[in-house]
């Protein structure tokens, strides 16, 4: 996806940004063995949530074949764990341990060392379209933006498969929901978001498709994210979506594109792009979790590194300290010194790396003050 940058220059030097986005783990690769018969499945059936989790991702996926409305818009992860699930049926003994930790969980799930990988034809035709969903979805990433800051990531590929409408069981009571993202009639009006018969409506801007992700696969919840789309990208961000069977909320909104599956781990962390403009402009990686009550909130974090660093070179003689919360081993840089921009705390701690590699602090001040004076190099953009 190309995105053009309107930023106003308040410095003199305008830098493009950059980020790198994180590579999903390898699937479980399982071969299927002819077999002179159909194999025996064991049953499934529609039942509600056991224990808090849920039983199947597609209960139905032995027995009818999939389309592009039940898995068009679902998660890599999901889908991993979908085309597995047809095998776990059977009781195949998974060699990856995450794998292995997902399905022994499942009341249903029993591992049968004598099972040959044997699949019925509706089984071989839907591992081969959960497949297709799989390379489709790898082949539209979330990739480095900008050289100068890794933080900023922006789409490439083709999201043409993403859908619009989907059929999907977000809860994990064993039924379907009906979801479908409603487009504005005009540009006066937003989106609407429906889920059954619970209607919201939502930021105008989003990106025109639905991502159905699984914020914790240890829970039963599936939920819905919505990512608004802006030539400014300070002003993208990624809203989350609970819809617990009665409800439909918002669970979060967090800045930039958040929804793909590098941006989040599958156990309730997810990875945000927030810019700052406190020193120099740039992006910071926030991580959020979900609470008890499956709410999204930052995580507070020690340090937030800039990558790559920043090279800059003193232009007045500054006042560095060995550790920022104290005036222990205070000394200056003079003019002319080359430092390396790392990061910050958020809380007015901005460290540095001189040219001999020593790590240092620099503490802002509560007054404005103009860092150009002082530092020459700074990405000053907005």
């Amino acid at each position: 996806m190309d995105f053009r940058k309107f930023r106003f220059v308040y410095g003199v030097i305008t830098l493009s940004l950059i980020v790198s986005g994180c590579v999903s783990a390898k699937e479980e690769k399982v071969e299927e063995g002819a077999a002179s018969k159909p194999p025996a499945v064991r049953e499934t059936v529609a039942t509600p949530t056991t224990a808090g989790i849920r039983e199947y991702i597609l209960k139905d996926s032995a027995a009818k074949l999939l389309t592009p409305n039940q898995v068009g818009s679902l998660d890599s992860r999901i889908l991993e764990l979908a085309r597995n699930e047809i095998y776990a049926r059977h009781g195949y003994e998974f060699k990856r341990k995450d794998l292995r930790d997902y399905f022994t969980t499942k009341p249903w799930y029993h591992a049968d060392a004598a099972y040959k990988e044997e699949l019925s034809p509706i089984e071989k035709q839907n591992v081969a379209f959960l497949r297709t969903y799989e390379a489709k979805y790898a082949a539209y990433k979330l990739e480095p933006a900008h050289t100068d800051d890794f933080h900023l990531r922006d789409y490439t590929g083709d999201a043409g498969f993403k859908q619009k409408k989907m059929n999907v069981d977000l809860n994990g009571d064993g039924r379907d929901e009906e979801i479908q993202l409603i487009p504005p009639d005009t540009e006066l009006h937003a989106f609407k978001l429906k889920v059954n018969d619970i209607t919201l409506e939502v930021d105008s801007e989003l990106l025109p498709y639905l991502d159905i992700v699984d914020l914790d696969i240890d829970d039963p919840y599936f939920e819905i994210a919505l990512q608004m789309d802006s030539q400014m990208d300070f002003l993208r961000a990624t809203s989350f979506y609970l819809y617990d069977g009665q409800t439909l909320k918002q669970i979060g909104e967090l800045p930039d594109f958040s929804a793909h599956i590098s941006m989040f781990d599958g156990h309730g962390r997810v990875i945000s792009a927030e810019e700052s403009k406190d020193f120099q402009t740039w992006f910071r990686n926030v991580i959020f979790r979900l609470d008890a009550g499956h709410m999204l909130h930052e995580e507070q974090q020690d340090f937030y590194p800039m990558d790559p660093p920043t090279p800059l070179k003193i232009k007045k003689e500054i006042t560095v300290q060995t550790r920022k919360d104290g005036t222990e081993d205070v000394s200056s840089l003079e003019p002319g010194a080359n430092v390396k921009f790392l990061g910050d705390d958020k809380l007015g701690h901005i460290k540095l790396q001189t040219s001999t590699g020593r790590e240092i602090w620099y503490t802002m001040g509560d007054e404005y003050v103009d860092y150009n004076d002082f530092f020459g190099g700074l990405i000053l953009y907005d």
